[in-house]
């Protein structure tokens, strides 16, 4: 059973997604009423944002927590993303999630997406 605190859910979530484990990072997302939005990328669904996952994490090297804070079932955490991009670079990561019943429903994240604008215009 999943927990009900929303940070632990949260927490939970990155851990996953830190491991690549898109399986279980997918099990802490809500299935009715998921939204995603980013500097390059929105979903409306987990299955369709869970598999969009898939491509971050060939490139992602670790993820590490800066700062969490805790707002009723809203969580934001300051991290920074490890990632291979011309070697590793350190992406700093301002990702505010939403929790519902013990899944997230929102998760909003905010970084400089310059560099992989550059990748992906090639």
């Amino acid at each position: 059973m999943q927990s009900e605190d929303p940070r632990q859910v949260v927490n939970s979530y990155l851990e996953a997604l830190g491991r690549r484990d898109n399986e279980a990072a997918r099990a802490y997302l809500s299935d009715q009423g998921f939204s995603y939005v980013s500097p390059i990328a929105q979903f409306d669904d987990a299955d369709d944002f869970t598999a969009s996952m898939e491509g971050v994490g060939a490139i992602l090297h670790s993820i590490k927590t800066l700062h969490c804070f805790v707002d009723g079932n809203d969580v934001c955490h300051i991290l920074d993303f490890k990632v291979s991009m011309s070697g590793y670079q350190t992406r700093r990561v301002a990702q505010l999630a939403h929790v519902e019943a013990g899944r997230i429903t929102h998760i909003e994240a905010i970084f400089d997406a310059s560099e992989y604008r550059r990748m992906i215009e090639g």
